[in-house]
């Protein structure tokens, strides 16, 4: 006998060709939480009455787990108010008026600018990451965290990683781009692979001169014309892989490194950085480049609008815009509104608000009619083990999700619970329509504020 490759997990539909982005024209007003990543939600430094200009500072903290907020049009500032954001909590919010000039801030007017990746493998490391520490640039994912934590050294190993009692920190030596999306048809990496250009370069050396990687990967989905993209990799020498898009969750962080690499990354809570990998989105390489080589802020996040709307699209959006507005530029959405999700289908946090605006860790919505929206029922589990054939960590959610329905908690820890990726696979298959993925969340939720207390 020999040990099997097959992947477990499901197979989706191929998500059709991703057009490239198209530009929206600025809203009247926008909306800026102080918080859009997973930390610290930053001060305001602006107050209502005062005009402010694009690129200028509105939020800030001195924090490290926190990113800075500017304005991303100029005019004046009408209001600080609590919003939701898409995990459901109030964040302080800065309300500016647009008053249509786009004046960019004086003090952007002196900033360096590193127009090839020459010039970038000339400047120190710390130089780096303080340049993108002021851009306030953020892992293109909902509850992702600012890129600069991303990038700078962990100030202590993980606890596993204490194998003979000496801290071991592992150096990085590979960087994995990834253009395959995790959770289609919402495709804003495949979208921007047509706008790859210097500015790929310069982000993607930038990325391996601060984490100090000398091998470069990047992850293509399969079946899409990748040749402009591929040249610009064949220039700089860089590694290109073809990802399936139809095995779902196979394009997630940590199988997507053990795939491409060979690593298994440590589960729970382990991460990529801890077998030597640093793996970023396509649109968070471009943010980077687009950062250094123009000395300015990114002011706009390329945005997926997909499932029931009337021309399903890509659009390249002001930061808080209202996802109302870039559903009404999409052709609105079905006449029985059933779910907005922020995210993909699979793995999104449906929202109950459509002014939510649009944030640096959101890259799109699916939106859902009434009629096509799966009602969950409070069946009992019939044991037929279809999720655990496709579970893609190899967990047993039919008992974890009995455990977690009746309050056995640390009992589902024992099996594995915080292993879980929350990728709805289980959910997906199951023929009793139990809600799977919300028993689970709630059991680790719970888990994490018993062990706190």
């Amino acid at each position: 006998m020999k040990l099997s490759n097959w992947f477990k997990g499901i197979s989706l539909p191929r998500p059709p060709a991703a057009a490239p982005p198209v530009g929206l024209p600025a809203p009247e007003k926008v909306y800026l939480p102080l918080r859009q990543h997973r930390g610290a939600v930053a001060e305001p430094k602006v107050e209502p009455g005062q005009r402010v200009a694009l690129g200028q500072v509105v939020g800030a903290s001195e924090e490290f787990e926190s990113a800075a907020v500017q304005a991303t049009v100029s005019g004046v500032v009408e209001a600080i108010v609590d919003t939701v954001d898409p995990a459901g909590e109030k964040v302080p919010t800065v309300v500016i008026q647009n008053d249509g000039a786009d004046a960019w801030a004086d003090e952007l007017a002196g900033a360096a600018i590193l127009e090839d990746p020459a010039a970038v493998k000339a400047t120190r490391p710390s130089h780096l990451l303080r340049r993108l520490r002021e851009a306030g640039l953020v892992r293109a994912q909902v509850q992702g965290r600012p890129l600069h934590v991303d990038l700078s050294p962990p100030m202590a190993p993980q606890s596993y990683l204490y194998m003979t009692g000496i801290p071991v920190v592992r150096p990085i030596d590979t960087l994995i781009i990834r253009a395959v999306d995790v959770d289609p048809p919402v495709c804003p990496n495949q979208s921007c692979m047509g706008e790859a250009s210097q500015d790929l370069a310069v982000g993607v050396a930038a990325l391996a001169r601060i984490s100090g990687a000398k091998r470069v990967i990047l992850a293509l989905p399969s079946g899409v014309d990748a040749a402009g993209i591929a040249a610009i990799a064949a220039q700089y020498e860089w590694e290109v892989a073809s990802v399936s898009q139809r095995a779902y969750p196979f394009a997630s962080d940590n199988l997507l490194v053990q795939s491409l690499t060979g690593r298994e990354v440590h589960t729970p809570y382990g991460e990529p950085r801890d077998v030597g990998v640093l793996l970023e989105p396509l649109i968070s390489a471009l943010d980077v480049g687009r950062v250094l080589s123009s000395g300015r802020p990114v002011i706009d996040r390329v945005f997926s609008v997909a499932g029931e709307v009337k021309n399903p699209q890509t659009f390249r959006v002001r930061l808080g815009t209202p996802i109302s507005q870039v559903l009404d530029a999409a052709g609105g959405g079905p006449s029985r509104p059933g779910k907005i999700i922020v995210g993909g289908p699979m793995m999104g946090l449906a929202i109950f608000d459509p002014a939510t605006p649009v944030t640096r860790e959101t890259v799109g919505v699916f939106v859902q009619s009434a009629a096509s929206v799966v009602a969950y029922a409070d069946h009992p589990c019939i044991h037929c083990g279809r999720c655990v054939a496709v579970c893609p960590v190899n967990l047993i959610p039919s008992d974890l999700g009995k455990l977690c329905e009746f309050r056995m908690y640390e009992d589902a820890a024992e099996m594995n619970l915080m292993n879980c990726i929350e990728c709805g696979c289980c959910a997906y298959v199951c023929p009793a329509r139990r809600p799977m993925v919300h028993f689970l969340r709630h059991g680790k939720s719970e888990v994490l504020a018993g062990r706190m207390e």
